[in-house]
């Protein structure tokens, strides 16, 4: 086999026509015969350059649109036929030998871009023939020459102006053939899927109305949101989706027992659990009435009628439930903007992804759950059951308020809540001033106290435990405060902040 090969038939078939004409007209100046399909024999015929059609070797027209016109043995195998062992058998099938291959292909990403483009329009761009001639080639490439970057025509002129392209080129220009149609069909592969399993929807606007946003359904996996069925109501906003997405993550903490979450600006200002799902609305609307204006509910049961009428006669945004009676959607039915919204079966997602400038940032989500006996007591005094299960419950509501954050309970009823501080003496004072707070309540904290004036703080409102992760430098400090204060404290050993 010769180090050098210069090619004495080239075959063009290029979707961008970009450097075609000029690089055409040098090889046939130099005394390549000139193959090429439909459109660019076309484009190369027009600039005055000697050029057969494809359907003169294969003896065959293009057919089906052009969705065949390259696919047959006469191309297939004048570029993969080995020189040396296939000499004679290329010869019995009058097989012509291509030594270059020029091509690029239909241009898939481009057209998936466009917003116009529908499912068909990207399916009628995906390349068939263009791959399989640039594999062969690049495949046969001790024979071959395969060019797919119109970057590299000056290189390859260089080359063939001293005799030929040597197999150290051909095969840098097969590796880079073989990269360009792995990436071609990964990306037919991600178009593709995404519209199987994401649909993308814009939303009236963003944050403010000076913002664009859209939300993007995806299919299979998780369960939320976009996955639920509007009854009724206004379409849904970027603020919406969020809310609502708090809501149900708060929601998921209570399995068995009847439970609503009220979220407002993405953190539950009213979270309530009782005998039914009436009483747990009532519950959770008594922790902070006023927020829950213009809030969004998520209830884990179906609504009822009766709690439909006590709903109307607040002004909230969106409610949420696995069903709802007749009656209810009736009910409901009078105030027209408020969206009401069919889900069951919520599954969370495992993980959130979060996009900054330059890059973007991943967690899983925290699907941890605190068990009594997980529980540690540095104190003298220990909670009772009584307050241990009220304690758990405040932390199931703490790790979904953003932080700083402290929760307050009693009874199995969550009193105050108060999140979103940058100080956690804040969060305390705001937590205890929000309403009147009885005695005998509990405290969650979603990260170590590092002074003990918050405990001061607790003492004074009558706090007679607290949940907290520990791990302060300060614990002892903390620790004393609660035994010179009479108050029992657990330790969880981990933290639960929400940014």
């Amino acid at each position: 086999m010769k180090q050098r090969i210069f090619p004495k038939t080239a075959l063009f078939s290029v979707s961008d026509k970009k450097g075609l004409v000029p690089f055409a007209a040098f090889l046939e100046k130099n005394g390549t015969k000139i193959i090429a399909s439909g459109g660019t024999a076309r484009v190369l015929k027009k600039n005055g350059i000697l050029v057969k059609k494809v359907s003169s070797i294969t003896k065959f027209p293009e057919i089906f649109g052009g969705r065949v016109k390259t696919l047959s043995p006469q191309i297939s195998g004048g570029i993969l036929g080995q020189r040396d062992l296939d000499k004679q058998e290329a010869k019995d099938n009058e097989i012509m030998w291509i030594d270059m291959v020029v091509c690029n292909l239909y241009p898939f990403s481009e057209v998936s871009k466009n917003p116009d483009s529908n499912l068909e329009d990207k399916i009628e761009n995906i390349d068939i023939g263009g791959p399989t001639m640039i594999r062969a080639a690049a495949k046969n490439y001790k024979w071959v020459s395969v060019v797919i970057d119109v970057q590299d025509f000056a290189k390859i002129k260089k080359e063939l102006l001293i005799g030929g392209v040597t197999e150290k080129l051909r095969f840098t220009l097969a590796k880079k053939a073989f990269g360009y149609c792995a990436e071609y069909d990964a990306k037919v592969f991600d178009v593709l899927s995404e519209k199987e399993n994401e649909e993308k929807s814009v939303l009236r606007y963003g944050e403010n109305p000076h913002q664009d946003a859209f939300v993007i359904d995806h299919r299979g996996g998780s369960k939320g949101l976009p996955q639920a069925k509007k009854i009724q109501g206004k379409a849904l906003s970027y603020n919406n989706f969020l809310d609502g997405d708090a809501a149900l993550l708060c929601l998921n903490e209570f399995k068995k027992e009847s439970a609503c979450v009220i979220v407002k600006h993405n953190s539950p200002c009213g979270v309530g659990v009782g005998k039914n799902i009436k009483s747990a609305f009532e519950n959770s609307l008594k922790v902070d009435s006023l927020s829950a204006f213009g809030g969004v509910v998520a209830l884990n049961k179906k609504c009822t009628a009766s709690l439909a009428k006590k709903m109307n006669t607040i002004f909230f945004e969106i409610v949420i439930a696995p069903s709802f009676d007749k009656e209810a959607l009736v009910i409901f039915s009078k105030k027209k903007n408020l969206r009401i919204l069919k889900l069951s079966g919520y599954k969370p997602s495992p993980f959130s992804i979060k996009t900054i400038s330059g890059g973007s940032l991943g967690q899983q989500n925290d699907m941890s759950s605190l068990k009594s006996k997980s529980l540690s007591f540095p104190t003298n005094k220990k909670p009772t059951p009584s307050q241990i299960s009220s304690l758990l419950l405040a932390w199931k509501v703490v790790k979904h308020t953003k932080s700083n954050a402290i929760v307050v309970a009693k009874n199995n009823k969550i009193i105050s809540i108060s999140g979103g501080q940058t100080s956690r003496v804040d969060a305390t004072n705001i937590a205890f001033k929000k309403t009147d707070i009885p005695k005998n309540c509990v405290v969650a904290s979603d990260a170590f106290f590092p002074f003990k004036d918050s405990i001061e703080t607790m003492a004074h409102y009558g706090v007679s435990a607290i949940v907290q992760p520990g791990g302060s430098i300060r614990d002892k400090e903390v620790i004393d405060s609660c035994d010179k204060n009479n108050i029992s404290m657990a330790f969880t050993g981990y933290r639960v902040f929400k940014h």
